[in-house]
């Protein structure tokens, strides 16, 4: 996904499209921006990248990971830079992130804040004849962020205490911004660490849909796995409201609209009406 394409501009390459497009409106006409991961479908986890991203992260001025163990395939391509590129710029390095934290980090509003100061600073300096004009375009897209802040501010002041569910840890840092109480963690630990959850998990996950303990169930878009399916079956059929989100930016958004409609949709789904 080629978000701006002019010769001769210095070139931002970004593992993931919500990067990539957070860095684009930070670099305006001034470089091109590209992401390697850009379709919705493609599971991050599983993604092999060929030769042609090799030479494409090899040849970029600045180059986007999010870091935290989720795109280790990127941080190797990255070693193939000479030693004299661009670092590459981990949004975990930037934000206040640990080991075990959650490393969805583009829901987390905060790591997405520390990205646009850091990454308006690394446009500065690999281009300093623009570096006001990065300024601006931090400072335009900060007054976006603040605006998706607005949304789940008043998203969670109706919402706060409700309980929920997800399959796996994707849109939990979103959750917790909401107020939602986030039940079924073991299950979802067992998802991320890519195996079976064990059969006691399943089963309370199960008497909570039956139960309607929970009132939303909230599932990863682009990961198959029998024992999520059954879940979700299962909360369709019980009436529980479900929501489907992803790991990667649908086309033809930009990463706050995306956001704002996620928590929009989950707002819905747990009674608020607009």
């Amino acid at each position: 996904m080629v978000l701006a394409s002019v010769q001769d501009k210095p070139s931002v390459v970004a593992a993931e499209n919500m990067w990539a497009d957070l860095a684009a409106q930070i670099t305006g006409p001034d470089m091109t921006v590209t992401s390697v991961l850009s379709r919705p479908v493609s599971d991050p986890h599983l993604y092999e990248p060929g030769p042609a991203e090799g030479r494409m992260v090899s040849d970029a001025t600045l180059v986007i990971a999010n870091g935290a163990g989720y795109d280790a395939w990127m941080e190797r391509l990255a070693r193939t830079r000479s030693p004299a590129a661009f670092p590459v710029l981990r949004v975990q390095d930037v934000a206040d992130w640990h080991e075990g934290d959650n490393v969805h980090l583009w829901y987390n509003i905060s790591a997405v804040e520390a990205f646009i100061k850091a990454f308006v600073v690394a446009c500065q300096k690999a281009d300093p004849s623009h570096a006001s004009a990065y300024a601006v375009r931090g400072q335009r897209l900060q007054a976006a962020v603040d605006q998706v802040k607005n949304v789940i501010a008043t998203a969670r002041s109706e919402v706060s205490g409700q309980p929920v569910a997800a399959t796996e840890q994707v849109f939990t840092p979103l959750a917790d911004r909401m107020g939602l109480r986030m039940k079924r963690q073991g299950f979802q630990l067992a998802v991320m660490n890519d195996v079976e959850p064990a059969p006691s998990e399943v089963a309370m996950f199960e008497d909570d849909i039956r139960r309607h303990r929970i009132n939303l169930l909230i599932y990863n878009s682009q990961v198959n796995r029998p024992s999520v399916e059954r879940l979700v079956a299962m909360a369709k059929q019980e009436g529980v409201p479900v929501l489907a989100v992803s790991e990667t930016m649908p086309q033809g958004l930009h990463w706050q609209q995306w956001v704002s409609d996620t928590v929009e949709q989950a707002a819905g789904l747990l009674g608020v009406k607009k």
